[in-house]
């Protein structure tokens, strides 16, 4: 009976939240819209209060993990922890699989890195040789493009 007086109370502040708020335009003092405001809360309160009487309990009193150990036999427990075990060996096993797919993979040479790989080869031979770096501001942009498309892209 208190749940058919719940829906006909939120039936009716549902109805008068849904007049007010069509003044919510052509409202100018300040008393109408706390009105409209205050409809609005109710008719949340009550669909909340309703929401909630009617959800039901999460644990069944059937249910493995709603039981005590200490309730329970020696060969009975050994069951639940054995279940329990298995459980959360399949669970770390699905986290290996997630953890190996979701490695990102390594992104091919940007143009400028190939461009560069070519006469960087050239330029290590040439440096070890000569002794000294090379001064080229375009190869430098080139490494520098490099790295951010590597690090960034």
């Amino acid at each position: 009976m208190g749940n058919r007086e719940q829906v006909a109370e939120l039936i009716a502040s549902l109805e008068q939240a849904t007049l007010m708020s069509h003044q919510i335009g052509t409202a100018v003092d300040r008393n109408q819209l706390l009105q409209i405001s205050s409809s609005l809360r109710t008719a949340h309160h009550r669909v909340s209060t309703l929401l909630l009487s009617t959800t039901p309990s999460p644990a069944s009193d059937n249910s493995v993990s709603s039981v005590d150990p200490m309730q329970l036999g020696e060969g009975e427990a050994e069951e639940v922890e054995d279940e329990r075990d298995s459980a959360v060996e399949k669970v770390e096993e699905k986290m290996r699989e997630c953890f190996i797919r979701n490695k990102r993979a390594k992104r091919p040479l940007s143009p400028s890195s190939a461009v560069v790989e070519t006469s960087a080869t050239e330029e290590r031979s040439s440096r070890d040789y000569y002794g000294q770096f090379d001064l080229d501001p375009n190869a430098s942009k080139l490494r520098a493009l490099d790295l951010i498309y590597q690090f960034h892209g």
